[in-house]
């Protein structure tokens, strides 16, 4: 058995890794596989290269999710393991380490404990399992005291930069009483869109181009999903997506596409397709 992470390892993830004394996971997926479990993986496509070698060894493939399963997915799973209500696909491994009667190491429970930190936006996003679940792990060995210090890995220059381009980008879209914030960048649009919605946005769509694809991530508050019931991955990313001849996938609140389209048409796509979901809302 492997782990592969085919597109790398985000900062925090390298940084938990290294003060957990694990080493980083290979990015080559081997072309001799004969089952292929993927974890928090919407679609094929968010794993680059690796995708083709999946398709052309035609081999099993579990999925483990917590996202709105995507159509392409479910075509492909030879078995799809998916709880849309848990807070992060963390909740889902560990439902599975508890169903198959295994016990957790301390670093596998301060890794997971990390990963629900992380998924949930430092507990915002958390519900009432994921704290059950977090007594487990804490239970298990996990030390929450040390998750700012295992994952700290303070934003750097480029990161900064970036997201203070794509507020001075910005175009504002008012729909009734909502407010809709575009921006485009070349680099960190997932980090620009969380910083949007912190300015006061309540859904911002950052795009940007990279190795010949559009790719654009979507934010919302939970407010905006709550009141309007508009899910980003559900009613934006996945068909759009596929309008366009890409793929798109997410959560209610965090969401992304991917195309080969232009930039300024995609998103104006996602805009459009927002303000035919919120006008009827507004009478």
């Amino acid at each position: 058995m492997s782990i592969c992470c085919p597109e790398g390892v985000g900062a925090s993830t390298s940084q938990l890794l290294e003060n957990l004394g694990i080493d980083p996971p290979s990015s080559k997926l081997s072309s001799d596989v004969d089952l292929a479990v993927l974890v928090d993986t919407n679609t094929l496509d968010q794993l680059g290269k690796a995708a083709d070698v999946l398709r052309d060894a035609d081999v099993e493939i579990v999925v483990v999710d917590h996202h709105h399963p995507h159509p392409d997915t479910k075509k492909v799973a030879s078995l799809l393991i998916v709880d849309e209500t848990a807070a992060a696909a963390a909740e889902v491994v560990f439902d599975l380490v508890l169903s198959a009667n295994e016990r957790l190491e301390a670093n596998e429970s301060t890794a997971l404990l990390a990963a629900l930190y992380v998924e949930t936006k430092h507990f915002i996003l958390a519900r009432e399992s994921t704290f059950h679940i977090a007594a487990k792990l804490v239970s298990s060995g996990a030390n929450p005291r040390r998750l700012s210090e295992i994952l700290g890995a303070p934003m750097n220059r480029s990161e900064r930069i970036a997201r203070l381009k794509a507020a001075s980008r910005n175009r504002l879209l008012p729909v009734g009483n909502w407010i809709i914030v575009t921006s485009q960048l070349g680099s960190y649009q997932s980090s620009a869109a969380r910083a949007l919605l912190g300015l006061g946005a309540h859904v911002a769509l950052v795009g940007g181009e990279a190795r010949e694809r559009v790719r654009v991530n979507m934010r919302s508050t939970e407010d905006f999903y709550n009141k309007t019931g508009v899910h980003l991955a559900r009613d934006l990313a996945i068909p759009i997506g596929k309008e366009s001849g890409g793929t798109g996938g997410g959560h209610p609140t965090a969401a992304g596409l991917t195309t080969k389209r232009e930039l300024e048409h995609t998103i104006t796509a996602c805009t459009d397709k927002l303000k035919k979901l919120l006008v009827p809302l507004q009478t």
